[in-house]
């Protein structure tokens, strides 16, 4: 596979930490922050672009597991943006095994993100 200039900041999956895994995922470099996220295959070599669309940047995500998964990809990337057009912000939520489609879902937010905000994921169960 080659490696990209434009991706940034891996994504670390705590699952699977110390494991072999066959998915990374890292946010991708445009404009004033990041104006996307990539998944890579490290079996095939390949990799998805999740665009945010023209002036929406965001952070890096972060990988939500679906509750008693069988696959390493089956879970969401949650992230904030930041639309310049508008001035607003709001969190999204992307299918890792449909990345390229639009969000599932998109959280408007009454205040701007700022960029370099970061988050975590914790199941209820750990609270």
């Amino acid at each position: 596979m080659k490696r990209s200039s434009t991706a940034f900041l891996q994504i670390v999956i705590v699952l699977f930490v110390g494991r072999p895994t066959r998915y990374g995922y890292a946010a991708e470099e445009g404009g004033d922050m990041f104006g996307g996220l990539v998944k890579y295959d490290l079996v095939k070599g390949t990799r998805e672009r999740h665009s945010h669309g023209p002036g929406r940047m965001g952070g890096e995500g972060v990988f939500v597991p679906r509750p008693d998964a069988k696959a390493e990809d089956e879970g969401w990337l949650v992230t904030y943006l930041h639309d310049a057009a508008t001035s607003k912000s709001e969190m999204v939520i992307v299918d890792a095994r449909d990345f390229t489609a639009a969000p599932v879902a998109r959280v408007k937010l009454p205040a701007r993100v700022p960029y370099g905000f970061h988050g975590t994921w914790i199941e209820g169960k750990e609270l």
